[in-house]
């Protein structure tokens, strides 16, 4: 396994200094988050400018894990079309990064004056197309598990990816949220997904008293991050575990990265130094 730094925890850094900070850090990798306010906007990237890029991160010794834009929309032709041109211009960025992810949106549900299985049809079919522009490009597209998505749960995940049924579309497995669901233990969940599995998200999470799931440092929350690095090891995962701090998000309850994703990489990297165990069928701890 390797290990990558999400920009979404470096908010105040341009592509340039995230991808130096995750040299500096220790990752070997970094995860780019593709929006108007990230550390890349592709419908604003020069040929020239994404050759740069390149050519730092290369310099830097980064590797690119995954893009993470937001192309989400097939409700309707015209959204359709706007979102598979975004999968075309995202899959044709990655190739030139050699990077082999480009994050999916399993589409939004619910949504209002829709049934879900109007949504989940009108997605997948164009998901379908999507997975042949990444097929074109020589990468793959990975369905987050997410609220507000139609794959949470990990059996919602397999739904829709036995549904789509296309190589280049694996699992974006986001630890967090599948947990927060509680539909599915996380062992389940990684006996249920790991053949898919093809990008990992960690963050780690604490319930208030009333029971509201909060986004904290890997070494703070309730799920042993060890334990889970071990149980996708044992499936035999050796994809990218991708730091996904959310300074973007919530900026007041997050340390400067400096900090916080130090931490966080610092416990991974002791969790993937470890003597990997038997292989466990035991679940992991839940909260009470």
């Amino acid at each position: 396994m390797k290990l990558a730094g999400h920009t979404m925890g470096m908010p105040d850094m341009d592509i340039y200094e995230a991808i130096s900070f995750c040299a500096r850090i220790g990752y070997d990798g970094i995860e780019v988050r593709c929006a108007e306010n990230g550390q890349m906007h592709l419908e604003a990237l020069e040929p020239d400018e994404v050759r740069r890029i390149k050519e730092h991160a290369d310099s830097e010794g980064v590797e690119f894990a995954c893009l993470t834009p937001y192309y989400r929309d097939f409700m309707t032709e015209a959204t359709k079309a706007a979102s598979l041109d975004g999968y075309r211009l995202a899959c044709g960025i990655a190739r030139e990064l050699d990077c082999p992810v480009v994050r999916c949106i399993s589409g939004l549900w619910p949504q209002e004056g829709h049934e879900r299985e109007e949504v989940f049809a009108r997605t997948v079919s164009g998901v379908k197309e999507a997975a042949l522009i990444a097929r074109h490009n020589g990468v793959r597209l990975a369905v987050e598990t997410h609220r507000g998505q139609l794959a949470w749960s990990a059996q919602e995940t397999l739904d829709f990816i036995g549904a789509v049924d296309m190589e280049e579309v694996g699992v974006l497995y986001d630890v967090y949220w599948v947990e927060v669901r509680g539909e599915e233990s996380i062992d389940e969940a990684i006996d249920m997904l790991s053949p898919w599995i093809i990008h990992v998200h960690a963050k780690n999470v604490r319930y208030d008293a009333d029971g509201n799931a909060h986004a904290t440092l890997l070494e703070d929350g309730e799920m042993d991050w060890c334990w889970i690095v071990n149980r996708l090891r044992a499936k035999g995962y050796d994809g990218y575990i991708s730091d996904e701090y959310e300074k973007f998000w919530r900026p007041e309850q997050f340390q400067d990265p400096e900090i916080g994703m130090k931490k966080n990489h610092d416990l991974l990297r002791d969790c993937l130094a470890q003597e990997p165990p038997e292989p466990s069928h035991e679940p992991a701890p839940r909260p009470l």
